[in-house]
């Protein structure tokens, strides 16, 4: 392991256009819980009867809003949850003018409070919230502060600025991260399993010198990766920040 940990750190000091790519892995430690992973979000929903796809889709948004924003104050939004030694390392590599920036696919907002800025959300993003009748917009936590439900201004439903089950991704960010890729030195992966879709997709578009990916589990793009770390990635990064 140490010596992928020094190959690693010499590869991220050799880069000069580093763009991350950032999965549910990366918030575990967090203490957020991954979606699909045994013990995660989805089994806890599914004990309950319910198809965790379904209370994440516009259909049961559109069907039955007060219920998906409850399910929201349940089960999404956390309080508590603060950004980890990853994210701040990631954000520090962009105020270092090494990084043009991270793509993500959670919906935490994790790698923006940690201080990144030109992040990519594909999913959307429950840092924000807005009506849909009059566009009022709310921070996350200020909706759950309030426990809001219902916009202060107009009474209409709130929503948070997320991807639904049955929506399709933003444009202008797909063509943002794409670009992010394209003009990378290196892609870092960290945390995901690149096996959904479109997401996961946008990997193939790497055309630069070093894919490094970091994460638990093997993933279908290992066999083109530079460099493999199968640990834990608090782990990885404190020993990297160590030799550093």
């Amino acid at each position: 392991m140490n010596q992928k940990i020094e190959q690693l750190r010499g590869i991220i000091d050799n880069a000069d256009k580093i763009t991350f790519f950032t999965g549910a892995g990366i918030s575990v430690a967090s203490g957020i819980p991954d979606f699909r992973s045994i013990g995660g979000l989805y089994d806890e929903i599914s004990k309950n009867g319910y198809s965790p796809e379904y209370l994440l889709s516009e259909d049961y948004f559109k069907n039955e809003p007060e219920g998906f924003i409850r399910f929201c104050h349940q089960y999404l939004l956390f309080a508590d949850k603060e950004p980890n030694v990853v994210h701040q390392w990631i954000a520090q590599l962009e105020r270092d003018h090494q990084s043009l920036g991270v793509i993500t696919q959670n919906i935490d907002g994790l790698h923006s409070d940690a201080g990144s800025t030109q992040t990519d959300e594909l999913h959307g993003t429950l840092n924000r919230f807005y009506c849909l009748q009059c566009n009022q917009k709310y921070t996350k936590p200020y909706v759950i502060d309030k426990q809001l439900h219902q916009c202060e201004m107009c009474g209409s439903i709130i929503r948070p600025d997320i991807v639904l089950y049955g929506e399709t991704l933003n444009q202008d960010t797909i063509f943002d991260a794409l670009h992010k890729i394209k003009a990378a030195d290196t892609l870092v992966v960290l945390g995901s399993s690149l096996v959904v879709q479109p997401a996961a997709g946008l990997i193939s578009n790497f055309d630069g010198k070093n894919l490094i990916i970091i994460n638990r589990d093997p993933t279908p793009y290992d066999n083109d990766a530079d460099l493999v770390i199968q640990d834990d990635m608090i782990s990885v990064i404190n020993n990297l920040n160590d030799i550093s």
